[in-house]
């Protein structure tokens, strides 16, 4: 296998460890440095069978065609179904995406209990962030924390403690009809980690383990390395990029995996080949030593009120002004990127009737904002005015649930969802409930159109030749400064890596800008 380019003088020194060491390589990474041809330069040089986990089925696809034939690429979640596969013996086995909704609605009926939509909410989530957690019930397997009412009430967001026995009762009920059918060959996403993991899964075994993206690791996936891995770990991330500390992942998971193994070696990968010079010197208080590689673009940053593009006294700036800017530095794809998706939803809607073809990443998003109106209003024929205020009510009970449970990502969620919905009403006027989820089917099924609209989250591991940073002055969130101000660094630390993620998906041209400067004031101004 021949190298795509000479490798720098930080690429040598991981390939030379590769292959003259057996040493655990802990290898911090920035943006854009080529941290997988890096892992493909060294790979050739790894004896035996070799295994690389990668974050994403494209990535492990793309690895194993990039790596030697005696490596197998694979995601956490393939290499725990095939774990369970082999442990139960079984040829193939039922995956759910639906599984444990469906298990809620049955124990709910099992104990004769009427749930409200919250409740029916907060069971199913505090049965998932407890399977994340990794507690088993009754202690059955080798669970990372107890099956204890103690460490539960870190799962459950409810206001008082009665509602905290009601909601307990059940998870607890779901937590093991969900181990039952897991074993009888039914599973959902979450079961690919958690059941082999802590229920004993028939593992393969490696010698040499690759980890791409370290910093996404959670304690389950530690796990999981420790049981797959028999020798070596190389693993490879950039903790200035770990951003998903609301999906369970450790927020400081490279700096724990350290744990897994006595002794690692630190090697670093900070020449990017990818983020233009301009937006690299931005990035020197987060990340400390990055540097741009002689042949990247010198790149700009522009604040678009300031700039010759657009005019003032109308109202503000729109689409015509990004547009003129692609046009300067003839790039054929814009994107939009901010923290929410309220204000992209906004935006989008400013953009159709503009004429401006446009894309929204996430169908998800659509569908999960299409579900939460189906809970809240189940006819469709609902007036819009008595759902907004349905919505009003929910959005009150469930950050007061998220606040005195001491969860600010989950308020951020909450209200995000809230203000999509709001701003989708406000840009389409619906007059019914109907009318309303066949707006949001339309919008997140658009697949055409220049401008890109993507939450920071989505946008991570892509790139566009001009980033527009719609809103920056909602990172930090007004819920991680408030826990910083408690004594809890961890969100406001993963706020400040949303925003190196932000900037540094441009190739060329970052720009920074208000919604107001688009002549509009946003979803309500949250500043969520």
């Amino acid at each position: 296998m021949s190298s795509p380019h000479k490798p720098t003088d930080e690429q040598q020194a991981i390939i030379d460890a590769v292959a003259q060491t057996q040493s655990n390589l802990m290898i911090s990474a920035y943006a854009g440095t080529a941290k997988s041809t890096t892992l493909e330069m060294a790979a050739p040089f790894v004896k035996g069978p070799a295994l690389a986990l990668a974050f994403n089925k494209k990535i492990a696809t793309e690895l194993q065609s990039r790596l030697p034939d005696n490596f197998k690429a694979q995601t956490l979640n393939s290499i725990g179904h095939g774990a369970w596969i082999r442990a139960l013996n079984r040829p193939t086995i039922k995956l759910d995406g639906q599984k444990l909704g469906k298990l809620v609605t049955a124990i709910a009926k099992d104990h004769k209990a009427q749930l409200l939509d919250w409740q029916w909410d907060c069971i199913r989530q505090a049965t998932s962030d407890a399977m994340k957690a990794g507690i088993s019930p009754n202690d059955q397997g080798s669970p990372l924390f107890a099956d204890t009412p103690e460490n539960w009430r870190d799962v459950i967001e409810v206001p008082t403690s009665d509602d905290f026995e009601f909601i307990y009762k059940l998870a607890h009920a779901v937590l093991q009809a969900n181990v039952d059918t897991a074993r009888a060959g039914q599973i959902s996403f979450d079961d690919q980690i958690c059941c082999p993991t802590i229920l004993g899964g028939a593992w393969p075994r490696y010698p040499t383990t690759f980890v791409d993206e370290s910093q996404d690791l959670s304690p389950l996936n530690h796990q999981m390395l420790t049981l797959t891995s028999t020798g070596r770990i190389v693993a490879v991330g950039d903790p200035r990029q770990a951003i998903y500390l609301f999906r369970g992942a450790d927020a400081n998971s490279m700096k724990n995996m350290r744990t897994i193994r006595p002794q690692w070696t630190d090697l670093s990968l900070t020449m990017t080949f990818r983020c233009p010079k301009a937006i690299v010197a931005r990035q020197q208080d987060h990340a400390p030593g990055f540097t741009a590689h002689s042949s990247n673009a010198t790149g700009q940053f522009l604040h678009l009120p300031h700039t010759d593009y657009g005019s003032e006294g109308d109202g503000g700036y729109d689409h015509k002004s990004l547009l003129k800017v692609a046009s300067d530095i003839n790039a054929n794809f814009i994107a939009i990127v901010c923290r929410n998706n309220a204000p992209l939803v906004n935006m989008a809607f400013k953009l159709i009737r503009s004429g401006v073809g446009c894309q929204m990443l996430g169908r998800d998003i659509g569908t999960g904002l299409i579900r939460l109106v189906s809970r809240l209003e189940k006819s469709d024929a609902t007036p819009i005015l008595k759902f907004s205020e349905t919505l009003t009510k929910w959005l009150d009970t469930e950050c007061a649930l998220a606040q005195a449970n001491n969860k600010p990502e989950r308020s951020d969620k909450l209200t995000d969802q809230a203000e999509c919905l709001r701003a989708t009403i406000e840009g389409s006027s619906p007059t019914t409930v109907g009318e309303l989820k066949l707006i949001l089917t339309r919008i997140f099924s658009r697949e055409s159109g220049s401008i890109i609209l993507s939450s920071v989250h989505r946008a991570k591991g892509l790139e566009w030749p001009v980033v527009l940073h719609l809103d920056p002055w909602r990172i930090p969130s007004k819920q991680a400064k408030m826990a910083a101000q408690s004594g809890d660094y961890s969100h406001l630390e993963q706020e400040y890596n949303l925003r190196y993620v932000c900037e540094t998906r441009t190739k060329h041209t970052l720009i920074a800008a208000d919604m107001r400067d688009y002549g509009t004031n946003g979803a309500n101004g949250a500043n969520s």
